[in-house]
Parts: structure tokens; C-alpha cells; sequence
């Protein structure tokens, strides 16, 4: 029965194949209506799934209003943070905020990766600093 299932919802919703060919597409539009926008997708060259697609590695986004937002006011603070994807796709959601005068927390950028190691945390982290402008980061607290 639940090979039937899985049939089922692969007609209604597609399968994994077909949404991770959707990634680049998303990302262009993300670029045409954001100019200035960074998004970043690694798909593994070493490991095929069946049809030959390659597999989702991960995805970083920072969208430009957010980094001049950043930049015309908010403290030089960065937090850091992760939590699980518990949906369809498995994975990690890692999380840059920054912080306004009030205290209130701000969206910097954000990644989706396969799993979290100290490999995807430098990824994330150099990808920040570039999308920021943040140089050697001096000046800066990460928490």
C-alpha cells in the first residue's frame, strides 16, 4: 500500500527529479527581479541519481534589499543559526540575521544544505562575507 501512496502523491506533487530541475529556474528568477542578488546552487558531480540527474548538494541566498538594508543601518552583528528541514526534502536550513536598533531580528541570507559539518559552515560563511562586503570581518560579532 504504500507504493501506492508514493505513486499518488508523485503524480499530484512530482518527484524529487522534477523539483530539483526546477532549482536553476528559480534562481534565475530570484536574479532578473533582484538584481544584485546572490544565490549560489552546488550539485554533486560525483554522485548520479537514476536518469543521470545529479544530486543537490546545496543552495545559499541573499537577496540585495536585504544586504543594502543591512548596510544603511543595522549594528554590525551577525547572528548565526540552524535548525532541520523536516519535509518532503531532508536537509539543513542555516540562517544569517542581523539586528536593528529596536533589538528586532532582520534576514540576512540563508542555505539549505545536505548536512551540516564545519565543510558547509565555512561555505556559508565565506559566501556572507562576500555577499556583505565584510572583508577579513574585523569589526564585526558573530554569534
Amino acid at each position: 500500500m504504500k507504493w501506492v501512496k508514493r505513486l499518488v502523491l508523485e503524480k499530484l506533487d512530482g518527484t524529487y527529479v522534477d523539483d530539483f530541475n526546477k532549482l536553476e529556474g528559480y534562481a534565475q528568477e530570484l536574479r532578473d527581479n533582484n538584481p544584485g542578488t546572490d544565490v549560489i546552487i552546488n550539485i554533486s558531480k560525483e554522485a548520479l541519481l537514476e536518469h543521470g540527474q545529479k544530486k543537490f548538494l546545496r543552495m545559499y541566498i541573499c537577496i540585495h534589499a536585504l544586504k543594502s538594508g543591512w548596510r544603511a543601518g543595522l549594528r554590525p552583528f551577525i547572528g548565526l543559526d540552524d535548525t532541520f528541514l523536516k519535509g518532503k526534502f531532508k536537509g539543513i536550513l542555516l540562517v544569517a540575521l542581523g539586528q536593528d536598533s529596536m533589538k528586532h531580528f532582520y534576514p540576512l541570507a540563508w542555505a539549505v544544505v545536505d548536512r551540516e559539518t564545519i565543510r558547509t559552515w565555512k561555505w556559508f560563511i565565506e559566501l556572507l562575507r562576500n555577499s556583505l562586503g565584510l572583508a577579513d570581518g574585523e569589526g564585526y560579532t558573530y554569534v
